[in-house]
């Protein structure tokens, strides 16, 4: 599933352990190809810690993921 790299979604989070990669759509545009529909949560400021959660769940501990910048 391809997302808008601005979206505050797990799928686009640094903590969260699903597969994606980085990419570019057909104008240049950033993207991210998220592979996983569920990863693990790994940020340890969230209640989400260590649970399982999908890539379009959303908290307000998002930091952006760095291959994104």
């Amino acid at each position: 599933m391809r997302r808008k790299t601005d979206r505050v979604i797990c799928g686009t989070c640094q903590y969260w352990t699903g597969q994606r990669v980085p990419c570019f759509d057909k104008n240049g545009v950033p993207k991210v190809d998220i592979i996983d529909y569920f990863g693990q949560c790994e940020n340890i400021n969230s209640r989400f810690v260590d649970e399982k959660r999908k890539n379009d769940n959303s908290c307000k501990y998002h930091s952006k993921w760095t291959e994104l910048l």
